[in-house]
């Protein structure tokens, strides 16, 4: 099957500045550019001209080809009148199971080829992930009541953002995907990292597949500086004492996995009454599955007391979230099995 959009290789500057044949100018909503190009030049997020055509020209969302004024990739993806209708794999697939695992039988929801142009693909996931992860309320030890969420919310927002910004919109047979399960979410970009950029050094190198559709985006304000997206991530789920996040890259397409809290902390009668040392040790149990009094110790450090360790584990003991197994030195605390843990009938997943 050949499509009858071809891209033209003359002076690229970058793969998002490519032309696309068979487009016009007409391609492109105008209406969205002016407001995009106004907005963004009154948060001082951009300097240039605001007129819809020149903005389009100096950004390079247009560019001649044959003679003819086409669109480029970042033109239509983000102005595009109907984006899909030239690059039908710029979608998104998003998925919803109760359990572990992508199987049929535990579909909660199903979404095939989210369509429009970056901004509503990346508002419809981050809306739709954050309507459908957990979130209640802790007291912390001053007895404050403060907001819990399941997620950070700039978290799903920044890895939206990140897998559409990345991904290679040359491919026209993958589509990005988003899967959402009990006790994690999967963000999913066609084609791999670029040349020289390796899971490993990924937060040290900056190297952009569209730095024109990240140009754009940040003058939206979905982006805070070039290169610091994965950065941010990784630095919020730290400081929220998360697990980190794992970078998987197969050549063919880069994957980010994130694991929230515990669902515990949200199906439990208790949850509203746990403090944050207590919910960071039942985050810390669940990414290492046991840990002894000694390993909370060395993880909290001189910021937590042995006798207020002590006190938060036995809470949780009693409260049925963890078990403790062994004696001694051998004492380890785990999770209390899912079965076995009372649940506030939470019937989102």
């Amino acid at each position: 099957m050949t499509n009858r959009h071809s891209f033209n290789p003359a002076a690229l500057r970058s793969p998002d500045s490519a032309s696309v044949l068979g487009t016009t100018l007409a391609s492109l909503d105008l209406d969205q550019v002016a407001q995009h190009a106004t907005r963004a030049a009154a948060s001082g997020r951009y300097h240039g001209p605001t007129d819809p055509l020149e903005y389009l020209h100096a950004n390079l969302c247009v560019a001649e080809a044959a003679g003819v004024l086409c669109a480029t990739i970042a033109g239509l993806v983000c102005f595009g009148r109907s984006p899909q209708a030239v690059l039908p794999r710029a979608v998104v697939d998003l998925g919803h199971y109760h359990g572990l695992d992508a199987v049929s039988f535990e579909v909660v929801h199903l979404e095939k080829s989210i369509g429009g142009t970056i901004f509503s693909q990346i508002a419809r996931v981050e809306n739709y992930l954050w309507a459908n992860t957990h979130h209640g309320m802790t007291v912390l030890d001053r007895f404050e009541r403060t907001e819990l969420h399941e997620y950070p919310r700039v978290v799903l927002r920044e890895l939206s953002v990140n897998m559409l910004a990345h991904r290679d919109y040359s491919n026209f047979q993958s589509a990005a995907r988003v899967q959402l399960f009990r006790n994690r979410i999967e963000w999913l970009s066609p084609g791999g990292l670029p040349p020289g950029i390796t899971v490993d050094n990924l937060l040290a190198e900056q190297a952009s597949r569209n730095p024109v559709i990240l140009s754009i985006l940040y003058e939206a304000g979905l982006v805070e500086a070039f290169g610091q997206g994965l950065d941010t991530v990784v630095t919020v789920l730290k400081r929220e004492a998360l697990t980190p996040p794992v970078f998987r890259d197969t050549g063919a397409s880069f994957m980010v996995t994130v694991a929230g809290r515990p669902w515990e902390l949200f199906t439990t009668e208790n949850n509203t009454h746990l403090n944050e040392w207590q919910r960071r040790i039942i985050a810390f149990i669940r990414s290492e599955g046991a840990i002894s009094l000694s390993d909370l110790q060395q993880r909290f450090g001189e910021d937590r007391s042995r006798r207020s360790i002590q006190r938060d584990l036995q809470m949780l003991v009693d409260a049925g979230l963890i078990t403790a197994r062994g004696e001694g030195r051998a004492l380890r605390y785990l999770l209390m099995p899912a079965n076995s843990a009372p649940t506030s009938g939470d019937a989102r997943r």
